[in-house]
Order: structure tokens, then sequence, then C-alpha cells
């Protein structure tokens, strides 16, 4: 029995953490536990390219949950736990391997990707550069803000166009699709 003057004390969570930093020209430092992680030996750094292999090596193989925070050098912060794939264990798992999940729907439906080549010129050497594909556009208001609103559908279906986007020149490269 209980008194009522208890107080039901809930364990803490100790996540690890893992703090990503994001310089200037798009170069990333990475501490987990307040550890450097080194870059790959063939890297001189993280790169945002490498972002997905970073969450990988740091959740070892998606194997562990962490408190990821991300630090842009404009000086905004994100925050996020990355959570564990759910799994009977890690035996039955390495006993009977999975098909890799397919990473589109072309892909879940068995046809071959169809591949094709997007180059622009004007951007830094070592800049980080978005890949893009618009599906609409929209206008500033009198105040220079845009408001998008996005059918999901579009998605795939509706893509004409693919832009290069440098995050540190600024420089936007566009080009139709055949």
């Amino acid at each position: 029995m209980s008194n009522h003057g208890d107080e039901t004390k809930l364990p803490l969570v100790d996540l690890p953490l893992a703090v990503v930093t994001v310089r200037e020209m798009g170069a990333v430092s990475v501490r987990f536990d307040g550890i450097e992680v080194p870059p790959p030996i063939h890297a001189e750094h993280w790169s945002r390219a490498q972002f997905g292999e970073l969450l990988d090596s740091l959740t070892q193989q998606r194997s562990r949950t962490i408190r990821l925070e991300v630090r842009e050098s404009d000086g905004s912060v994100f925050t996020e736990i990355i959570h564990a794939r759910r799994g009977n264990s890690e035996t039955a798992d390495m006993a009977t391997p999975s098909a890799p999940e397919p990473d589109s729907r072309r892909a879940r439906r068995g046809h071959p990707p169809r591949l094709i080549e997007i180059t622009g010129g004007g951007f830094i050497q070592g800049e980080d550069v978005l890949v893009a594909i618009p599906v609409s556009t929209a206008e500033g208001d009198d105040s220079g803000v845009a408001r998008a609103v996005i059918d999901l559908d579009q998605l795939t279906s509706q893509v004409r166009e693919v832009a290069l986007i440098g995050y540190v020149s600024g420089r936007i490269v566009t080009e139709r699709l055949p």
C-alpha cells in the first residue's frame, strides 16, 4: 500500500548526445558525448553530403537511440531524437538478414532507376550544393514572405526541373528535365 504523499520517481533517461557543428563552408565537426568523432579515413572532415553515413556511425547502424543536436553556422540549433530500429534481437537480425528497403517508389515496383546527371558552374570549391526538385513556385508578399502549399502527390508526378543551390555562394543553377 502506498501513502498519498509518496511521489513516484521515474528513472532518468540518459541518451548519448551527438553535437554536429556545421561551419561556414559546409565542413562538419562532430562530438559524441564530448569526444571528437573523426571523419572517414578518405575525408579531411565530415560534410553535409555524409550526414546519413554519420548518423549510421553514431547510432551503430541504427541499433541505439541518440539525441542529436545540429548547430548551423548561422547560429540556429536543431535537436532531434534518432530512434533505434525496432527488432527482436541482434542475433536474429544476423541470422536472417532482411532485404534492403527500396529507396524509391520505382524501386519498390521493380523498375530499374533511370538516372540523369545535372551539372552547373559558379560554385565555391568544396561548397555543399543542395539538389532540389521544385514542385511549384510561390510569390513573395509585400513583407517579403513567401508561402508554399505542396500537394504531396506532386513530389513524383510533376517533376520537370532540378535546381542546384550553393549553401555558401547562393548560386542557383536550374535545368529542365527531358
